[in-house]
């Protein structure tokens, strides 16, 4: 009986063990292949158009030092406007433009000037005050119809002659009206108030004017300044937060 009972059980576990040996399931596998990551890239590109001969040049980085503004002889009543356009490729992007390094020279006195100012010295950096007189007026060029309607590089195109035409009219965001340059200076950064969308061209026009009523105090006075431009990052950034 033991014998019988014994083979009864091995036989329940061959049983067991042929059921487990012929259980399957439907299924399936796919496989996605070559997973990367890579860091994305800002870069600004600027270009600029003048309305004096010989000031514009074509899209690039400014790693020449080009000046925007070199001028010579200023008298009160004078006046010019420019346009400087900003390229940004691959990521969209917030703007900012700033004057740093300013500095204000007396260069010395003119003999009308000595009448007004005994202190000047020569150089004089910080006795100038050009600084004070010369204003900017800063906007964004947009032209006649709101927003960017221009292909890169082609200023007063066909679908809005007024866009990047350096004249403040039409539909343009002013930032700033006559500013002066050491006022410019003091406030520090002016953020473009649009998102730079990659692949687009923005024209930040300037405006530079000396009071037709500015007198002898300024002779021989000068500035100079280093403008500085960045960006950063639009993705993942609404505050507009520059690192």
């Amino acid at each position: 009986m033991k014998k019988i009972l014994f083979s009864l059980g091995v036989i329940g576990i061959v049983g067991v063990v042929l059921i487990g040996g012929t259980m399957s399931f439907f299924r399936d596998q796919e496989e996605s292949v070559g997973n990367t990551f890579s860091a994305g890239e800002i870069d600004l590109k600027v270009d600029y158009q003048c309305d004096k001969v010989g000031c514009s040049f074509s899209e690039r980085d400014l790693v020449d030092n080009r000046p925007f503004f070199s001028e010579c002889d200023v008298k009160p009543g004078d006046s010019r406007s420019a346009a400087i356009s900003w390229h940004v490729y691959n990521n969209n992007a917030w703007g900012r433009i700033s004057l740093a390094n300013l500095f204000n020279w007396e260069n010395a006195c003119t003999e009308p000037e000595a009448k007004l100012d005994a202190t000047c010295g020569d150089p004089g950096n910080g006795q100038g005050e050009l600084g004070k007189k010369l204003l900017f007026t800063l906007w964004m060029d947009e032209g006649g119809v709101s927003g960017w309607q221009c292909p890169t590089n082609q200023p007063a195109c066909a679908l809005d002659p007024q866009e990047g035409d350096k004249i403040l009219d039409g539909v343009e965001s002013v930032l700033e009206e006559d500013i002066s340059a050491d006022d410019i200076y003091a406030l520090g950064w002016i953020v473009l108030p649009e998102e730079i969308v990659a692949s687009n061209t923005y024209y930040l026009g300037i405006k530079w004017s000396l009071p037709a009523g500015e007198g002898n105090i300024l002779q021989s006075d000068s500035i100079s300044g280093k403008v500085v431009m960045q960006v950063v990052q639009a993705d993942n950034n609404p505050d507009k937060i520059f690192p």
